[in-house]
């Protein structure tokens, strides 16, 4: 029975640390402090590795540090656990787009026509990139 106790004190004690990583590296991310952020978001994905939005903020910290590659690495991996979150396929199309890969970038421009019932932002926006 403490064993169980024990056990269960322990995963709602991480829980908290974590959401409290998760906190401070937005707050840091809203402040522009993308290297502090991106420390909070290293700690975070250690006790929930399967963080889409831990890995979407990861890579918006890198690209604004202007390590591109860095922050695609990142928007892999969340695409991996969240392929239909259409503000990933909006960043992960843009940074093609930059890095001069059409053919990546005409394919986030068919998942978004595909995620999008309707006409949304993260498409248009997309498809303007090229205009």
């Amino acid at each position: 029975m403490r064993l169980i106790l024990v056990a269960q004190l322990l995963f709602f004690a991480t829980n908290a640390y974590s959401a409290n990583y998760f906190n401070e590296a937005v707050t840091n991310y809203e402040n522009k402090n993308y290297l502090n952020a991106i420390k909070y978001l290293e700690k975070e994905i250690v006790f929930n590795p399967k963080s889409s939005d831990s890995y979407i903020l990861l890579g918006k910290s890198h690209e604004n540090l202007d390590s591109e590659l860095t922050a695609v690495k990142y928007y892999d991996i969340a695409f991996t656990l969240v392929p239909h979150n259409t503000e990933l396929n909006f960043l992960l199309g843009k940074i093609s787009y930059n890095l001069g890969l059409m053919d990546e970038y005409v394919e986030y421009i068919s998942n978004l026509e595909i995620l999008c019932s309707v006409e949304c932002d993260a498409l248009n926006n997309l498809k303007a990139l090229a205009n």
